[in-house]
């Protein structure tokens, strides 16, 4: 069955492919004035049309060879060069002359391959995901992520991706996808007006995968093929899901997926009778009730609105919606889950794991203080025609998008300077670890207070919660806050250097927004010249991978054995 599957993919190449291989080449190395031929002649619109359909074989061509292979590995062992000649031509869709290349050399390649050997006679190694490219975990994350950016830019400069009359360049395709993999929500183009359907599902599908995280995916995946998951994915899934065991991880898979689904769900339902009582028709209510959901769980800030939520500032049922959909995504699936099993044992905050205390007590913390600077920041400003109900609504949602998520329900570059400064600083702190937001995490400038608290304090060791943090954690903790801005310093003084003409504070903001994958902007994206694209662009990456994890992967080497301690050695600080 396999090798007569191997033969009709052959097959089907050979005899559509090479049909116009076969005709383009009597039509352009003819002696014929091609324009003449094609004008009079059916010879023309029939290339066009053989054209356009060569991808769409050579696709299932790899289809085929998918199918056959015994697991995705091997696929892509074997099958890596088709795939980016699949690319090339999708990318050049409607490109005659790109089209014929691409095809003639795939073909030739397909008939070397022809009469190896058959496929089952071959020595078959068991090749994971880890395995296939000897890679450490931290290394893992960084690919993982890579692979999927370097997907969407491919979908994205498709023209069936973009409205009809926009065309969709290459930095802005690499930066669409950066920012939806990382779950940013940082745009070049109007999503609404520039993205076909077909886009725009692109973007809803990059954006769920980037929230939920790639391994998380892979586990899923490996739980729902029931397949065993080898060691070094294994110490993967536990540090992203703080899980001890093989059986932890797989129900903190199972309820990822599942609290996901369930809550993405729930907010789409409640979007969708706002959208309707606003007085939008019911199918446009639906898309835009889901496709705001999964943007808003997800952490990222696109909207199919120009002017993101500003129209629907002062309506709680939608910006009320949308903030528990962001708080509920960035505090995490782990505590999450400690909640669910909280509420099911009955109510006690006692029980709550430390983590769980150390996110729910410092988001409190930050969305009060956050409500609090944006309201009496803008009293007399930008919040001047509002009723005092209103200022609180707006107050309120514009801090929880600092967790991250992105949306706006009130123009980011009307606010004060000193404003825009302080919201900087949130959304360099970021949301929680294990969720769908970016920046150092909740977590971590939790644990660098507690420290300042005990030197202060003049105490032995960082404590919290009746509990002792370990010296590790705070030394981590410590690099991680120290690396991030390093990251962040870098790379607002490379944005003053290659954007001249735009203000300081507006790329101070605008890198933190990235770094943090927020998504808010006071709105010189879309104006940024391809190199600032670009440096934004790796921001964004550097955030939602951490920074930590990026020093670790590119600076990682073979363990090596320490046979010697050194003694310790004082050294006079302060």
């Amino acid at each position: 069955m396999l090798a007569l599957l191997k033969r009709f993919s052959f097959a089907l190449e050979f005899f559509y492919n090479g049909g116009f291989i076969a005709l383009y080449s009597i039509v352009n190395f003819s002696l014929v004035d091609w324009t003449l031929l094609a004008a009079n002649t059916n010879y023309g619109p029939l290339l066009q049309r053989m054209g356009k359909g060569v991808p769409l074989v050579l696709m299932l061509v790899v289809v085929m060879n998918f199918i056959r292979m015994p697991d995705i590995a091997q696929f892509f062992r074997r099958y890596i060069f088709s795939l980016l000649i699949l690319a090339a031509t999708l990318i050049s869709w409607g490109d005659l002359e790109f089209c014929f290349w691409f095809t003639s050399v795939h073909i030739l390649s397909s008939i070397l391959t022809l009469f190896e050997e058959d496929i089952r006679k071959i020595r078959i190694e068991r090749t994971t995901l880890t395995s296939l490219f000897k890679l450490p975990p931290a290394q893992i994350v960084l690919m993982s992520f890579a692979l999927w950016i370097a997907i969407g830019t491919v979908l994205f400069m498709l023209p069936i991706s973009a409205a009809p009359n926009v065309t969709i360049s290459f930095v802005d395709a690499l930066f669409m996808a950066t920012s939806a993999s990382c779950v940013t929500g940082l745009a070049t183009m109007s999503i609404g007006n520039s993205l076909s359907l077909f886009g725009q599902m692109v973007l809803l599908v990059l954006v769920q995968i980037g929230g939920l995280g790639i391994m998380i995916l892979y586990g899923s995946m490996a739980i729902l093929a029931g397949k065993y998951m080898p060691l070094k994915e294994r110490v993967v899934m536990q540090d992203l899901l703080d899980a001890s065991n093989m059986d932890e991880i797989i129900v903190m898979i199972v309820d990822i997926v599942r609290y996901t689904i369930l809550i993405e769900l729930w907010g789409a339902i409640i979007l969708t009778v706002g959208f309707t009582l606003e007085g939008f028709e019911f199918g446009r209510s639906l898309y835009l009730g889901f496709f705001h959901s999964i943007m808003a769980f997800c952490n990222a800030g696109f909207g199919l609105f120009d002017n993101s939520l500003e129209d629907f500032a002062t309506v709680p049922l939608v910006h009320g919606t949308i903030a528990i959909l962001i708080i509920l995504g960035g505090v995490g699936f782990v505590v999450l889950k400690d909640l669910r099993d909280n509420l099911v044992l009955g109510f006690n905050p006692t029980r709550f794991r430390m983590h769980t205390k150390v996110v729910l007590s410092t988001t409190g913390i930050l969305l009060l203080a956050g409500t609090l600077l944006v309201f009496f920041g803008e009293f007399l400003s930008a919040l001047d025609n509002y009723t005092l109900w209103e200022k609180l609504q707006i107050s309120f949602f514009q801090s929880v998008t600092l967790r991250t998520a992105g949306f706006d329900s009130i123009a980011i570059g009307s606010l004060q300077q000193h404003t825009i400064y302080v919201m900087g600083i949130f959304m360099f702190i970021g949301g929680s670890s294990g969720s769908t937001a970016g920046g150092i995490k909740v977590t971590t400038f939790a644990i660098l207070y507690q420290s300042m608290k005990s030197i202060l304090y003049n105490r032995p060791r960082v404590e919290a919660f009746d509990r002792t943090i370990p010296a590790y954690v705070v030394v981590k903790s410590t690099a991680l806050v120290f690396i991030s801005m390093a990251v962040v310093a870098v790379a607002i003084f490379v944005m003053i250097k290659i954007e001249p003409s735009k203000a300081v504070l507006s790329l101070y903001f605008e890198v933190l927004s990235a770094f943090g994958t927020v998504g808010l902007s006071t709105g010189i994206t879309s104006d940024l010249s391809y190199a600032g694209k670009l440096v934004i662009a790796f921001i964004m990456y550097i955030g939602r991978i951490g920074p930590l994890t990026l020093i670790l992967a590119v600076g990682q080497h073979a363990e090596s054995n320490q046979l010697v301690e050194y003694p310790e050695g004082r050294v006079l600080i302060g």
